[in-house]
């Protein structure tokens, strides 16, 4: 029988000089050898809560109230140098973004040994013998050749294995995993799910779940704790809240999962009698010089291999694939941001790679892109309808008052009010940067969008909300879209055609419908046999 581990009470949560809280009266109980998900959407409250156990809040947020049972001692939640204490050697913490985590002037197997040598007690020799037992535990193969390296030189699931093996160097009791899957393809967030499940199994730990995907929740979790705004609104078993939900907002965001009654659909095209393709891929190709060998010889490294592929007008065809399978690479080859090594590219008939002059700037206006980051790819000095109106200006297409009427009027077509000129990007959310980025684009009235994963670290609810955006663009506007995706949720419900991407080559492709509940090639299969499981 499951005893308790961690019994949290009476949790508030507020930033110095202001009255009102950004969480308040937050209980919840994790169990030893099961796990409890904490969910919600961003803003919810459900990070700052699980910062607050291991004293790692923000300075200018405070707890104001709320203790904490922990392995039968009692915790005040608003001491945080005392919470220090069990960090690392009794609660481990896996962060969602290890790059932003992990140092990265120091060696995989010194930042594993640290732990060690200051919570357990070792010396630094056993301390690295200890570091490579663990990287070889959380499955990283040649963990002593891992253990000399630095975190840029590892791939985004083996920096998430790295972080579990910090986390759980000294065993500790309790294991809290704030969205550690975020953004992962779908066969790594199976991988580090069953990790931390062989884990919690093996050590009878407790984990606590931070997630705002459902999908994790109905695969890993025993109970769930549903947050909006700070607040508890709905807890109990995972089975029982998922299969009959009692409030409102879990009904949303249950609706809003691809499928669900919130979720778009579109009526699918018949491209069959369609004639010549709006876009049209054939044989190309993209290497990198490897490094120099001895005598002057070098190798290279292949990202794409012979791709051939075709998108008619109005088409949305969503490519999806592990990481480094070669999609965003293939995206960018296409609109020519990143010159292809062979190979052709032929949009509306004209050729995309050798394009100079003019026909490179009607090009650039005809075909368009959204990356999965808006904030990066947004000017965080220029305000929003400054940005927007910028590359109007530069190809032409309306200056002065016609181009800040304009602004306004794409402003409103993504669902944001005109006032958001003004401001700059800092001043959103994640999905409204996704919003200004996509009015960015439309701004030079394209007939191709490129969108690079551009709803995959979104909520689900504004995951919905921008996708039923793109699918009422696609149909007002006649927008063909490239769609890339690890999401095979998302690429079934709102793709015309799929395109499956393996080791920088198509292996399958053809009509949504059949690729993905018919697969025809193991690895398509292998995807979706590891495709999370969605309570809708």
């Amino acid at each position: 029988m499951s005893t308790s581990l961690l019994r949290v009470e009476g949790l508030e949560i507020g930033v110095d000089g202001e009255h009102s809280a950004l969480v308040a009266g937050v209980h919840f109980e994790v169990e030893a050898g099961r796990t409890l998900a904490l969910v919600g959407e961003s803003g919810s409250g459900k990070t700052l809560s699980a910062l607050s156990l291991v004293g790692l809040l923000p300075s200018t947020v405070r707890v104001r109230a709320g203790r904490m049972t922990f392995d039968g001692e009692s915790y005040a939640l608003d001491q945080p140098a005392t919470l220090a204490k069990l960090r690392g050697a009794r609660i481990g913490f896996v962060f969602q973004e290890p790059m932003s985590a992990l140092n990265p002037v120091l060696r995989i197997g010194e930042q594993i040994a640290e732990v060690r040598v200051r919570h357990c007690g070792e010396q630094w020799r056993q301390a690295h013998r200890q570091a490579i037992r663990l990287l070889e535990r959380v499955g990283i193969n040649q963990p002593e050749r891992r253990a000399r390296q630095y975190i840029h030189e590892l791939s985004g699931g083996m920096r998430q294995r790295v972080m579990i093996a910090i986390a759980i160097a000294c065993e500790p009791r309790l294991l809290i995993a704030d969205e550690p899957t975020t953004a992962l393809d779908v066969t790594l967030q199976r991988q580090l799910l069953e990790l931390i499940g062989e884990l919690r199994d093996s050590q009878g730990m407790g984990v606590l779940m931070v997630t705002h995907d459902l999908g994790v929740v109905a695969e890993v979790a025993d109970r769930m704790v549903v947050m909006r705004k700070g607040e508890i609104v709905e807890s109990g078993e995972v089975s029982a809240v998922l299969a009959s939900p009692a409030h409102d907002y879990t009904r949303g965001l249950i609706a809003a999962l691809p499928g669900g009654s919130a979720f778009p659909t579109r009526a699918r095209m018949d491209t069959s009698a369609l004639g010549e393709p709006l876009l049209r891929v054939r044989g190309l190709s993209k290497s990198y010089p490897s490094r120099r060998r001895f005598f002057g010889a070098s190798n290279e490294l292949q990202v794409l291999h012979a791709v051939d592929l075709d998108i008619h007008r109005g088409e949305t065809l969503a490519l999806v694939g592990e990481s480094g399978s070669g999609k965003s690479t293939l995206g960018r080859c296409v609109l020519n941001l990143t010159p292809a090594s062979g190979g052709s590219v032929t949009f509306d008939g004209i050729d995309v790679l050798n394009a100079r002059g003019v026909q490179r700037q009607w090009l650039r206006q005809r075909m368009q892109v959204v990356f999965q980051d808006p904030f990066a790819s947004l000017n965080p000095r220029m305000r929003v309808g400054d940005a927007i109106e910028e590359v109007m200006l530069v190809h032409g297409i309306a200056r002065g008052a016609r181009a800040r009427d304009r602004v306004a009027e794409l402003l409103e077509l993504v669902g944001l009010d005109v006032q958001a000129a003004s401001r700059r990007p800092h001043a959103f959310s994640g999905g409204q940067r996704q919003r200004l980025a996509i009015a960015r684009a439309l701004a030079l009235e394209p007939e191709l969008l490129v969108a690079d994963e551009a709803v995959s670290a979104l909520d689900a609810t504004v995951r919905a909300q921008v996708v039923t955006l793109l699918a009422r663009l696609s149909e007002q506007l006649g927008l063909s879209m490239l769609f890339i995706t690890h999401d095979l949720g998302l690429a079934r419900h709102f793709a015309d055609r799929v395109a499956v991407m393996q080791g920088g080559g198509i292996v399958e492709s053809g009509d949504a419908e059949s690729v993905l509940n018919a697969p025809q090639h193991a690895y398509t299969a292998a995807l979706l046999a590891a495709e999370p499981r969605h309570p809708v």
